[in-house]
């Protein structure tokens, strides 16, 4: 009969060896156990759905790429004081208007203690320390790095256009004769010429109209430059709201073509977006040259993984 040790041992097991420290195999699994649960309340989570196998996988990582910035952390002498603790946790009571007894009942909701929260948001601030001496002080983004990216994505700095449109469809029968395509002609300027005498729109849209959004009145939201096609989107361009367009023949059918709404956000100089540019700048290269640090670390390292 195995002794209690034994079926302990048989529990939990060394999974991955990081230098001379180990991770066990019920540290994965409270982890990854934590993060199924997180994606389960979560819909963006679900979209981006990982098999249970990858999870695991990438929770050993991360997890073995956490005992090695603790160990540096260690070996570097990185220290967070109680005071900058208390600091952090006075902001994020202040930014989520709690009080300490609020806070406590948060913490019990997800079996947590004032003193759990305190640890986790030590080893943050040691973290963040470590990267500081490590990747942030020695990255720098000029500014000619700065223009060179906006030359390079002039497009998303150019100002954009949008336009609300009603439409009246009018589609070709299959295979439509000359004479056929006359009477389409002929309704469509039938509809030209109610709509200048006043006629709403929407309710010709409805009792005409073969194309979608017939039964909303032609409604059919907003569309940018490039959703649409380009004789239509040459037409409706330079059109204000409240116009009405003349009809406009394609393969498949006329469209007549209200803009009920335009909606244009101005381009950006250089000098309005410069700051916004070198934060984003800074952060993904902060987060690249960490990424290279820790696999570094990680060859310089034991890392030995148990199957």
């Amino acid at each position: 009969m195995p002794s209690s040790g034994s079926a302990a041992e048989l529990v939990d097991r060394i999974i991955a060896y990081v230098n001379d420290d180990i991770i066990t195999l019920s540290e994965l699994n409270e982890r990854t156990n934590a993060l199924v649960a997180a994606r389960e309340q979560n819909p963006f989570l679900r979209e981006r759905e990982l098999s249970l196998e990858e999870m695991r996988r990438n929770m050993l990582n991360r997890l073995i790429d956490e005992r090695l910035a603790s160990q540096e952390i260690s070996r570097l002498k990185i220290s967070v004081s109680e005071a900058e603790v208390d600091e952090t946790v006075a902001r994020i009571m202040k930014e989520n208007l709690l009080t300490r007894e609020t806070l406590e009942a948060e913490l019990r909701k997800e079996e947590r203690t004032i003193t759990d929260l305190r640890q986790q948001i030590k080893e943050n601030l040691e973290q963040r320390k470590l990267v500081s001496r490590e990747v942030q002080s020695k990255t720098v983004i000029t500014d000619e790095i700065v223009e060179a990216y906006y030359q390079s994505n002039l497009k998303d700095f150019q100002g954009k256009e949008r336009w609300r449109l009603q439409d009246i469809f009018l589609p070709f029968p299959p295979s439509a004769t000359a004479e056929e395509q006359d009477r389409i002609h002929d309704l469509a300027q039938q509809i030209l010429n109610h709509l200048r005498e006043g006629a709403d729109f929407a309710s010709l849209a409805q009792r005409y109209s073969r194309g979608p959004g017939a039964e909303a009145g032609g409604d059919l939201g907003f569309f940018s430059r490039g959703e649409l096609e380009p004789i239509l989107e040459k037409t409706i361009q330079n059109m204000e709201p409240g116009e009405i367009s003349p009809a406009i023949e394609t393969q498949k059918g006329l469209h007549i073509v209200k803009v009920t709404e335009v909606d244009r956000t101005p381009p950006k100089t250089l000098d309005e977006v410069r700051e916004s540019i070198r934060r984003l700048l800074y952060k993904r290269e902060v987060e690249f040259r960490y990424r290279e640090w820790l696999s570094s670390l990680r060859e310089r390292s034991y890392v030995k993984i148990v199957d």
